[in-house]
C-alpha cells in the first residue's frame, strides 16, 4: 500500500512556475483610476480665462476727450445806449459817404469837361454810312450799339499819373489810326498823387479835343455796358482825312 501511494505521488506532475510580479497591483490600478474619476467629478468646472477686451475707437476717443472743454462762442457786442454805433460800423458808414461824395464830384467834373463838345442830338430814321465824313457822335454811337461799328482796341489808364496817361494815350491813338481802327475805348481813372480829383478824365478830354484832333473825328462818353462815364469811345478819322 505504501508503495502504491508513493507511485501515485510520483506520477503527479509538478505545477509550472509563473513569474507575475505586478499581479498584486492589479487591484490597486483599478482603485487608483476610480479615485481619479471621483476626484474629477467632484472638482468644479472652471471657465477658461478670458483675455481682457481691447478698447474700441469710441472708448479711446472718449478717454482722450475727457479733459477737453467746449469753447464758448464769442459774445456779440451789445448796442451802446443812446443810438451810438460800434467803431467798425461808424468807419464803414464814413467810408461809404466819402465814396459817394467822390463819385458825385467825378461825375460833375466829367460833365463840365464835355460841355464844350458839340453833339448832334437830332435823330434820323436812316443811319449814315459808317465812317462818313459828316457822321456825328450820336449816329456813331447808334452804329456802335447796332454792331455796324465795333471797338477793336482799348486803353486802360488806371493807376497812371497825368504825364504817363497822356503819353500812353498819344501812342495808342496814333497806333490805332495806322491800323485803320474806326473806334477805340479809353478807360479813364484818377491819377496817382491826386486824391479826390479825377485829373485823368479832364486831361484826356483836353488832349482829344486839341492835340488829337488831327486823328480823332469825335468822342463821347461810353455806353453803360462799356464803362459809362468812366470811359470814352473815341471815333477815329479814316486814313487820309487828317486835319491840316
Amino acid at each position: 500500500m505504501k508503495t502504491s501511494k508513493k507511485r501515485s505521488k510520483a506520477e503527479q506532475k509538478p505545477k509550472e512556475f509563473a513569474a507575475r510580479p505586478f499581479a498584486a497591483l492589479k487591484g490597486l490600478k483599478s482603485d487608483d483610476a476610480a479615485a481619479r474619476g471621483a476626484a474629477a467629478a467632484k472638482a468644479p468646472t472652471q471657465p477658461p480665462a478670458q483675455r481682457p477686451a481691447e478698447p474700441d475707437d469710441l472708448s479711446l476717443f472718449l478717454r482722450e476727450m475727457a479733459d477737453v472743454q467746449r469753447l464758448r462762442p464769442p459774445r456779440e457786442p451789445s448796442p451802446k445806449k443812446g443810438g451810438e454805433q460800434a467803431p467798425d460800423a461808424r468807419e464803414t458808414a464814413e467810408a461809404a459817404e466819402r465814396r459817394r461824395r467822390q463819385e458825385e464830384e467825378e461825375r460833375r467834373v466829367f460833365a463840365d469837361a464835355i460841355k464844350g463838345l458839340r453833339l448832334d442830338v437830332t435823330f434820323s430814321d436812316q443811319l449814315p454810312e459808317a465812317g462818313g465824313e459828316h457822321s456825328r457822335p450820336v449816329s456813331r454811337l447808334r452804329q456802335l450799339k447796332s454792331g455796324q461799328i465795333r471797338i477793336g482796341l482799348e486803353l486802360d489808364l488806371h493807376g497812371l499819373t497825368r504825364e504817363e496817361a497822356l503819353e500812353s494815350l498819344e501812342q495808342f491813338i496814333a497806333s490805332a489810326h495806322r491800323r485803320q481802327q474806326k473806334a477805340v475805348l479809353v478807360i479813364t481813372g484818377k491819377g496817382n498823387n491826386s486824391p479826390g480829383e479825377p485829373v485823368l478824365q479832364g486831361a484826356v478830354i483836353s488832349w482829344l479835343r486839341e492835340r488829337g484832333k488831327a486823328l480823332v473825328a469825335e468822342f463821347a462818353p461810353a455806353p453803360r455796358e462799356l464803362g459809362g462815364s468812366g470811359a470814352l469811345v473815341v471815333f477815329l478819322k479814316p486814313p487820309g482825312k487828317r486835319a491840316g
